[in-house]
């Protein structure tokens, strides 16, 4: 195993156990918020449907849920593709101290000072 895969491994589990309690987590509130019919129709449904569904249903928790599940989720990938820990828009190394105060955070300090400034109103 290569140094930043040891690195990353706690973040890995970290990322894989909060996935799976969000997805828990959203489905759940899926079917309180009566968005589908059953638990049978949550189960069958795939993650990317489930996201969608709870960001347009205009329910703030789920619009959340569904966000975060997302951004974990990009982080998982990521991992899987050996590309955790660069940064989405420079491929620069995101600071691993970025990493283990938020595991799914895509950019580094850099790029997101730089949305930060072009994106707000």
């Amino acid at each position: 195993m290569a140094t930043s895969e040891l690195t990353y491994e706690p973040l890995r589990v970290r990322l894989e156990q909060e996935h799976a309690a969000l997805y828990s987590e959203l489905k759940q509130e899926m079917l309180l918020n009566t968005l589908l019919p059953s638990s049978a129709a949550i189960e069958g449904a795939e993650l990317s449907d489930l996201i969608v569904m709870a960001k347009s249903s205009f329910i703030p928790n789920l619009f959340d849920l569904a966000t975060r599940l997302e951004k974990v989720d990009a982080a998982i990938c990521s991992i899987k593709l050996g590309m955790y820990g660069l940064c989405a828009d420079c491929e620069d190394e995101i600071d691993i101290e970025d990493l283990e105060t938020d595991p799914a955070q895509p950019r580094c300090q850099h790029c997101r000072e730089h949305s930060r400034y072009h994106h707000e109103a």
